[in-house]
């Protein structure tokens, strides 16, 4: 069949088009260049019907792209693929679930965001994230996809609440809250729970504590399509997952028998909500997020949030029976609550950043009562002991002190730095950091001279301020230090000069928690106390053999506890 000519007119047109359309993408490029932003400038070419990174497909109309980098989840993501490209503007998506909302609020607090534009799983997430970081993003849309939190077993599973699943540890699998959706559900199930007075903030932070503590610490923590297989397999009993992650796995395991339910009938709702995350002033990002919002409204955006296991903003099921149906709505109300509940998981699931402080003066050496061993000996066996229950997640370090010590490089001081802090399984010259403390603990007591005297003070303040110069962030950084003396060093800082130094460098923001455990009873508990309850910290006497390694052992498992407390201190 022959092609009919074109006019001169259509010609003209058509002509006319293209070069819009290759202005308005070679202007754009320009300001984006000139203004500092993100915007990817991309020419299609090709005989082949070209898409994106993430799936989209480009119509043939857009010879060149703009793309604007969204960061979500997996759920979201997998139905923001099916957004069709505008032939008019062909703003594409750039597509990331890496992110975390730690990651996203960070960027944008330091201002150095190469993210456009955030669908975090909740706003209540999001709003955590940035009080955190001190920082506000703008809200574009308050909600585009609801989820439930849900509880995925084969078998009947029947819990009156969401604190008796966070207390199942055993029982119900859950992945981490700090980023996966379904766990974080679950925890703010527990704290709308809180909130309301249906259990009380005491049962839910005692029951939370064993999941925070473990999490990551003999596996690491799985995500919803690895709870799913293990629930599916017969590993797990039951698992917290989201309802769109659960959906999302049957519709691809259809000889699978998981059925979903909600604990008393209720959930806290993930609501995806839609942030600018960068501070860009470019249209194109108003536009996509424009975009995003009218498709998520339309018949093909709900389409695509059901292909993805989500209901839709409004909170209907769009052709998914694996669902939960009607559920009453959990929803954290007391913001204190929320604030103080958030903050005390965080820090009991995150890492310890130690540095560790043995006394190596010279009635480190006297006999133990009914023992063949000294002080030293028990002190350095419990230390030993209690760093080989840590995970490897957490770091620790080994320090020693008493007057007048001679460090290796030859010089005279109150303390010496005997093994750095690293993490526990750190390899340094073909052995681990544990075996590391092992051996340097284990040699303190040959340096000892019974002559040597206790410089606490002196010793005290330098291993605070190496601490806080080695911050951790997202760890529960902390000095713990064992004596079975007082500060006998008359040339030291005094006491009340001591404590008012430590409070006036403290970072409330980024603090350094001071553990001091007296060995026996001539241990000063008088002075020990004081400077621990001065500084935030705490002081405990361990009176015999067998109390050193369950006051060490419970001092390190205890600081994240007194870390979570001193930071609800702060909220108030």
């Amino acid at each position: 069949m022959t092609e009919t000519p074109k006019s001169r007119r259509q010609q003209r047109l058509e002509q006319q088009k293209k070069a819009s359309r290759k202005w308005i993408a070679t202007g754009a490029a320009a300001i984006i260049l000139l203004s500092g932003g993100a915007i990817a400038y991309v020419n299609m070419t090709g005989d082949k019907t070209p898409s994106t990174p993430s799936g989209q497909a480009v119509p043939a109309a857009c010879s060149t792209t703009q793309s604007v980098t969204v960061a979500t989840t997996d759920a979201m993501a997998t139905a923001l693929k099916s957004m069709p490209v505008d032939e008019d503007t062909c703003v594409t998506l750039d597509i990331t679930t890496t992110k975390t909302a730690s990651n996203i609020v960070t960027e944008v607090a330091g201002e150095s965001a190469s993210t456009n534009l955030w669908i975090p799983d909740s706003s209540v997430r999001a709003q955590l994230a940035m009080a955190e970081a001190k920082t506000e993003l703008t809200p574009i849309a308050e909600s585009l996809a609801k989820s439930p939190g849900v509880l995925v077993s084969e078998k009947d599973t029947t819990y009156s609440n969401w604190l008796d699943v966070l207390k199942a540890q055993d029982a119900v699998g859950m992945g981490d809250p700090k980023v996966e959706a379904g766990a974080f559900s679950a925890l703010m199930g527990g704290i709308s729970e809180a909130s309301s007075g249906a259990v009380s903030l005491e049962d839910l932070t005692s029951g939370s504590a064993l999941r925070a503590q473990s999490i990551g610490v003999d596996e690491p923590a799985q995500n919803a399509s690895e709870l799913l297989e293990a629930v599916d397999s017969g590993s797990k009993d039951a698992v917290v997952v989201s309802e769109a992650d659960y959906a999302t796995y049957a519709a691809s395991h259809s000889d699978s028998g998981l059925k979903a339910t909600v604990p008393g009938d209720g959930s806290f709702t993930l609501d995806y909500p839609l942030y600018q995350a960068s501070s860009s002033t470019n249209t194109t990002v108003d536009e996509a997020a424009q975009q995003i919002v009218k498709f998520m409204s339309s018949e093909e955006g709900k389409q695509a949030l059901a292909q993805a296991g989500l209901r839709t903003a409004e909170g209907t099921v769009v052709n998914n029976d694996k669902n939960v149906g009607d559920y009453k709505a959990l929803v954290p109300s007391n913001k204190e609550t929320l604030g103080q509940m958030w903050t005390s998981y965080s820090l009991q699931s995150a890492p310890l950043n130690a540095l560790v402080v043995l006394d190596a003066s010279g009635s480190m050496l006297d006999k133990v009562a009914g023992t063949d061993k000294t002080r030293m000996d028990i002190t350095v066996e419990s230390v030993l002991a209690g760093s080989q229950l840590f995970p490897a997640r957490d770091s620790m370090g080994l320090w020693k002190f008493s007057r007048n010590i001679t460090t290796a490089d030859g010089k005279v001081s109150d303390y010496e730095e005997l093994v750095p802090v690293r993490g526990l399984e750190e390899t340094v010259d073909g052995k681990t950091q544990r075996e590391l403390l092992q051996e340097a603990g284990a040699g303190i007591a040959a340096t000892i001279n019974p002559d040597d005297q206790t410089a606490l003070n002196d010793t005290l303040l330098a291993t605070f301020r190496s601490a806080k110069a080695n911050y951790q962030p997202g760890s529960v950084n902390a000095v713990i230090m064992l004596t079975d003396g007082k500060n006998v060093d008359p040339d030291s800082i005094s006491q009340e000069e001591l404590i008012s130094t430590i409070q006036a460098e403290q970072d409330p923001e980024n603090p350094v928690f001071v553990i001091l455990i007296g060995i026996s009873e001539e241990a000063d508990m008088n002075a020990l106390t004081t400077i621990a309850r001065s500084v935030g910290g705490e002081a405990h006497i361990a009176s015999s053999p067998t109390d050193i390694q369950r006051i060490f052992a419970e001092a390190l498992t205890g600081i994240s506890d007194a870390a979570s407390e001193a930071a609800a201190a702060q909220q108030h």
